[in-house]
């Protein structure tokens, strides 16, 4: 039976997600706020960031596609696949994850999840952008809502831990724009006869295949070499974790629309603020936490108001 290849750009609509489905949720939310607190745990053990970000690229994905071998779902080789592979594998995975991992020991992993709740209301405001949701007024109130704890962040010197470190703050919001349009990508790209394991496998891949080519260029080579300690535990860590956050990514949007996936970042924000105090201490001020209640009144505007089709359609 042929699959329409438009119901790639049809999210669920109007339809509550399982238990099943919500269970994925709190997991994909726990499993992005600990990709940050693994990022500072291999900075703090001196492993290099981009071999860091190589080697949980391509392990997770070397695992992801030799279980699709063994349940036999390669996916093929063709435009539609190559397409989602290298956009996906750079959007959601090389570029922000060598960013975030470049910025981990500058900026307490608390204050870098706060950007993950603004990654729904940057996807609308990219939809809006290319015409593809209409205006909708407090869909838009939500978007000035988030903006609003941004500048909390950012402008009082009192809500950040340093002097000088709005401007590392600021450029830890540039991963969420780059999760936006890789959703909205998918959204419209994703093959729908394949499976999430392979894709997630592909992405992985795709994003080694990047970061090597950087590596390559800037001669930054490590291969899990000295002593192994709590650096190289992280790096294992995280292709696990890779593993488990890429194939939820896929299984969600693909089971409850993108509309219900982006509820997500309410897990991964909170999480990220609890690892961070529990694992190294931070100590979010009362701006940040001011920040928060603005970012996410501003992403329950934008993910509960307007058309329950998405903002991705």
């Amino acid at each position: 039976m042929p699959v329409d290849p438009r119901a790639a750009e049809k999210p669920v609509a109007g339809v509550l997600p399982s238990p099943v489905t919500i269970a994925m949720l709190f997991a994909l939310g726990l499993s992005f706020a600990l990709a940050i607190s693994l990022n500072r745990f291999a900075a703090d053990g001196g492993v290099p960031f981009l071999p860091y970000v190589f080697w949980q690229s391509f392990g997770g994905g070397v695992a992801l596609m030799v279980m699709a071998a063994c349940l036999r779902r390669l996916p093929p080789i063709d435009f539609p696949h190559v397409r989602i592979f290298l956009s996906t594998g750079a959007l959601n995975l090389s570029f922000p994850y060598m960013l975030l991992a470049y910025l981990a020991p500058k900026v307490p992993a608390s204050l870098l999840t706060l950007g993950l709740a603004l990654v729904p209301v940057m996807i609308y405001a990219l939809a809006l952008t290319l015409r593809q949701e209409r205006f909708h007024t407090l869909r838009f109130g939500g978007i000035l809502l988030g903006l609003a704890g941004i500048l909390l962040v950012l402008v009082p010197q009192a809500s950040l831990p340093a002097p000088g470190m709005a401007g590392w703050v600021a450029l830890g919001l540039v991963p969420s724009l780059s999760y936006a349009v890789n959703a909205v990508l998918v959204a419209r790209w994703r093959p729908q006869q394949t499976g999430s394991l392979p894709l997630a496998g592909g992405l992985m891949l795709a994003s080694a295949g990047y970061v090597l080519i950087v590596m390559a260029a800037s001669g930054e080579w490590w291969a899990f070499g000295g002593a192994f300690g709590i650096g190289h535990w992280a790096t294992i860590g995280a292709m696990a974790n890779n593993c488990v956050s890429f194939y939820l990514v896929f299984e969600v949007i693909r089971r409850a629309g993108p509309v219900i996936f982006s509820t997500v970042n309410y897990v991964a924000t909170l999480s990220g603020m609890g690892f961070g105090m529990w694992f190294f201490g931070d100590a979010p001020s009362a701006w940040i936490w001011g920040a928060v209640v603005l970012m996410f009144a501003g992403l329950f505007l934008v993910t509960t108001t307007g058309r329950r089709d998405g903002a991705t359609r």
